[in-house]
């Protein structure tokens, strides 16, 4: 699955536009296995305030999935929602 397609399901999953552009970056950087530094060096933040972005971002999609989001999982569980959508979908 690549960071686009993780996207497109939380197009789905949250009000479109929901994500702020701080938000979606944070989100792309830690899809790719970025630390919080890494993230915030990269966008001229201080790594604080960007896992601070990203604690917020968890709690955002947790509440939206109904299950506990964290940076190392989000993958797994973008997976699975993605292949029970399919199912619900008769796989088309």
């Amino acid at each position: 699955m690549t960071v686009e397609e993780a996207l497109a399901i939380l197009d789905t999953v949250l009000k479109p536009g929901r994500l702020n552009d701080l938000q979606e970056l944070v989100f792309r950087e830690a899809w790719e296995k970025k630390t919080y530094p890494e993230i915030a060096e990269n966008a001229g933040y201080d790594a604080s305030y960007i896992k601070d972005v990203g604690f917020r971002l968890w709690q955002l999609l947790s509440e939206a999935f109904g299950e506990k989001v964290t940076k190392s999982n989000v993958r797994s569980l973008l997976r699975r929602h993605s292949k029970a959508e399919e199912q619900g979908s008769g796989g088309a």
